[in-house]
């Protein structure tokens, strides 16, 4: 796999679990943790909150992705 195929990839893959974060996420309720009237903290926290975790997510993936192909060449 070229190294474009495995950035476009790698690219894709972050707007996947990012969304998938912020999906996921939203189902907590973190008004909880927030005093009243503070809709805009609570937003921003989802959303850096999707990102890290999101992020965290893919960059494993894509970890797992490139040690199997590297394994693959050391029993060929």
């Amino acid at each position: 796999m070229g190294f474009s195929q495995f950035a476009l990839m790698h690219i894709i893959l972050h707007i996947l679990c990012i969304s998938l974060a912020f999906w996921v996420l939203k189902g907590i309720r973190l008004e909880s943790l927030f005093n009243k009237g503070e809709a805009g903290k609570i937003r921003l926290t989802l959303i850096l909150l999707s990102i890290l975790l999101g992020t965290a997510m893919s960059n494993f993936i894509m970890d797992i992705f490139r040690y199997t192909q590297e394994a693959s060449l050391l029993f060929s």
